[in-house]
């Protein structure tokens, strides 16, 4: 029905008022032609209001001929009626034009810019470095890209770790975090900073100390990446090997953020045992006197192939330091039966997941950022019947952990 008047409207169509002592037999010889009236109304004993396309109006007046009736036109609805008050209009149509034309135009710059997120830095630092990569108030969107945009504000100020730039209409946001610098100890001796795990390093920052490790660069546990080794230009030669002179040793401190790399496998069978309680069960009442046992109530044997079973143990009262060789144990079974439960594969592999996602959750830190993570399927021997897979997480966190210099 929806599409229906919607083709109406594009075809156009009129309301109009039908009067006549034959109706019904108006609207039976419209229908036979294939003339489709909707939305009828009835005015009173001789007149009905109707809607038609305007297609059908001029064959409408040989059947109005043939039944006594008469029709007027009442509404014109319809793209070809806009269209014909258009041509009537045209300095209205074209200043409609010309707003619409302005209004994208003006819509394909940037006016407003909001910056979110730093502390530190000053708003118009931020600005400033977006300006030199192309954005600023009244600059076109297709004169600037949002990663270069991005990439700009970080190179330009080093206490900003991510920037990211989304670009809504006519507005742009800016939102930066900023690094956050290790808390100071209170031990100030000589120390390095080494990496913790392995990497790929992103980025850098020296508060103190040399910076051994270089963006790009593959890093392993325990390797160096800021030394508290710090030696003065003119001690080395321009190829770095040491010429005179001693280091000075500092403690160092600064930030080292990596790209991580985790793995984890789960996995799930697509059939389950399960047990469960049938409901029956039984109790027993035993009196164990000098290690002999005595059943006073319930079955001597038990009574359930497969059950689940537990003790009460009540023991005699004690008198001083004195202690009866007397107590009643009381044993309930439980019987329990085995099903066998069959999972879709689909279950399989999103249980499989849940276990997998669980791992990762233990060995990556909270404070690390996920990049991107990749599930891979692993292919089960054959004939097993359980499916298998692998996460493949990486993530940007900082990898630096503070070593003390030897003597």
């Amino acid at each position: 029905m929806f599409v229906l008047k919607i083709l109406a409207y594009l075809l156009g169509y009129v309301t109009m008022v039908v009067s006549g002592r034959t109706l019904e037999k108006f609207i039976n010889l419209a229908a036979r032609r294939g003339i489709y009236f909707w939305d009828i109304r009835r005015l009173d004993a001789d007149r009905i209001e109707v809607k038609t396309r305007l297609s059908g109006v001029k064959p409408l007046r040989h059947i109005a001929r043939d039944t006594g009736s008469r029709f007027t036109i009442g509404r014109r609805t319809g793209l070809p009626f806009f269209l014909g008050r258009a041509r009537r209009r045209k300095t209205l149509v074209l200043g409609a034009f010309l707003f619409l034309a302005a209004l994208y135009i003006l819509s394909s710059f940037v006016w407003f810019i909001q910056v979110d997120g730093n502390v530190i830095t000053k708003d118009r630092e931020i600005l400033e470095a977006a300006r030199e990569a192309g954005l600023y108030r009244g600059a076109a969107k297709w004169r600037f890209e949002v990663s270069a945009v991005e990439n700009a504000v970080k190179e330009k100020i080093p206490e900003v770790a991510w920037v990211g730039l989304e670009i809504r209409g006519t507005r742009a946001r800016l939102t930066v975090a900023e690094k956050k610098l290790p808390p100071a100890a209170d031990d100030d001796g000589p120390s390095d900073i080494v990496a913790a795990k392995a990497g790929l390093v992103r980025d850098v920052l020296v508060l103190s100390g040399q910076a051994v490790a270089r963006e790009g660069e593959t890093v392993f546990p325990g390797q160096v990446l800021i030394s508290g080794e710090i030696w003065p230009p003119e001690a080395l030669d321009p190829q770095g090997a040491i010429l005179k002179g001693e280091p000075r040793q500092v403690r160092a401190r600064g930030i080292v953020r990596a790209r991580v790399w985790y793995e984890a496998y789960g996995e799930a069978p697509l059939a389950d045992e399960i047990r469960e309680f049938t409901g029956r069960e039984a109790s027993r009442v035993t009196v164990k006197v000098w290690g002999r046992e005595f059943v006073v109530s319930g079955p001597r044997r038990e009574p359930f192939q497969n059950a689940v079973v537990s003790e009460t143990v009540h023991w005699a009262p004690h008198w001083r330091n004195l202690a009866a060789p007397v107590e009643v144990v009381t044993t309930v079974y439980r019987e329990t039966e085995t099903r066998l439960a069959r999972h879709s594969r689909a279950d399989a592999l999103r249980l499989a997941e849940e276990r997998a996602r669980e791992l990762l959750k233990e060995r990556v830190p909270p404070e690390a950022k996920v990049l991107r993570e990749r599930v891979e399927p692993v292919s089960a021997g054959s004939g097993e019947a359980v499916v298998r897979l692998q996460i493949i997480m990486e993530t940007l966190e900082d990898i630096g952990v503070e070593k003390p210099r030897a003597g």
